[in-house]
């Protein structure tokens, strides 16, 4: 049993890691799509040796098991384009969870399509999703609307200009600390048919790209888990045991994909690109692999699944707050505490 739990340590550790290290990837020097499809590839390749060497199954891949995983990588590769390119215009303290907060759609669709019963657990852990998405959406609105303040405050007007309101698009892409975007002042434009007194101070208004990139994330991440459903249920369950061959078609069909967007138009991927997207990769597959030894140990799933999802978004959230200075506001807390104890919920019923 206690080699059990250093194996549920290690899966905690290991999808920690992964989300640390999608922040490590929000550098100038790492493009998002190279950076997922390389997290891909080696996520494949990795997959592919455990199964080779672990699995009795081996490399064997029925064709429904092709086919469902490789609409599961397609989607997942476009979950985790999304995902990192929001993370130069957000926080990964909330993104992350935001991102793991997925788990809502394939419950809504497993009660939708499969007929699940609605407990009293699920239906509290889908409430409490929907208003921890609000709150850290909330989280958000307010690092802009104070940055716009701010924005505003120092804008002064030319000397000499026309008393017309001039309106400045400010792009807050970095608001509230995290992003690697820094606010994008735009060419003024001056209203054509609103003459007014000369005022103090420009109107500032401002906007961001992380909620509509940060929900796609969402919604993509949730269809591609729910593909692991779909695997289980077809056929009377006859595929339920192909689970590590379901993983490599997902990740050899996501890193296709992003192969044939990535390299026609972006070219190939540099150093930095080429290490972010191994080590990220050997942090996903270990902790995959860590939480199924673990299970295998006796590990209870009441426990290692509660343990894994919820320890490792503490560990990501701490480090976004310690470690990379993410300025967090009280709405944004409350918002964190809501949704880890959403996905704990859901996790547990």
């Amino acid at each position: 049993m206690t080699i059990g739990y250093l194996f549920l340590f290690s899966s905690l550790i290991g999808f920690g890691l992964l989300g640390i290290f999608h922040k490590v990837a929000d550098h100038p020097n790492c493009r998002p799509r190279m950076v997922t499809m390389l997290l891909l590839f080696w996520g494949a390749v990795l997959t592919a040796i455990y199964t080779r060497f672990f699995e009795t199954k081996g490399l064997t891949f029925p064709p429904k098991v092709l086919a469902i995983g490789a609409a599961g990588g397609l989607l997942a590769s476009l979950a985790l384009f999304s995902f990192q390119a929001s993370l130069r215009f957000g926080k990964i303290s909330t993104s992350w969870l935001i991102l793991n907060l997925c788990t809502f759609v394939p419950v809504v669709l497993s009660i939708l399509i499969y007929r699940e019963q609605v407990t009293m657990g699920k239906a509290i852990g889908l409430l409490l999703v929907l208003l921890a998405i609000f709150l850290l959406w909330w989280d958000k609105k307010t690092d802009l609307e104070r940055a716009g303040k701010e924005a505003t405050d120092k804008a002064e007007p030319e000397p000499g200009a026309s008393p017309r309101q001039t309106d400045l698009d400010l792009e807050l892409e970095g608001a509230g600390g995290g992003g690697t975007m820094t606010a994008v002042v735009a060419a003024p434009r001056v209203a054509d048919s609103v003459v007014v007194a000369a005022a103090p101070r420009q109107q500032v208004k401002s906007k961001s790209k992380w909620l509509p990139l940060i929900m796609l994330a969402f919604l993509a991440n949730g269809l591609a888990a729910t593909s692991q459903k779909v695997l289980v249920e077809v056929d009377g369950r006859a595929y339920e045991s192909y689970a590590w061959q379901f993983y490599i078609a997902l990740y050899a069909a996501g890193f296709a994909f992003c192969a044939l967007v990535s390299l026609t138009q972006q070219g190939r991927p540099n150093l930095r690109e080429f290490v972010t997207g191994l080590v990220m990769a050997v942090a996903s597959v270990a902790g995959n692999v860590s939480i199924v030894m673990a299970l295998g140990k006796n590990v209870p799933s009441t426990v290692a699944y509660p343990v894994a999802n919820g320890g490792s978004l503490f560990l990501v959230i701490l480090a976004g707050l310690l470690l990379f200075k993410e300025h967090v506001n009280p709405v944004g807390l409350a918002g964190i505490a809501v949704g880890i104890a959403a996905i704990l919920v859901l996790v547990m019923s």
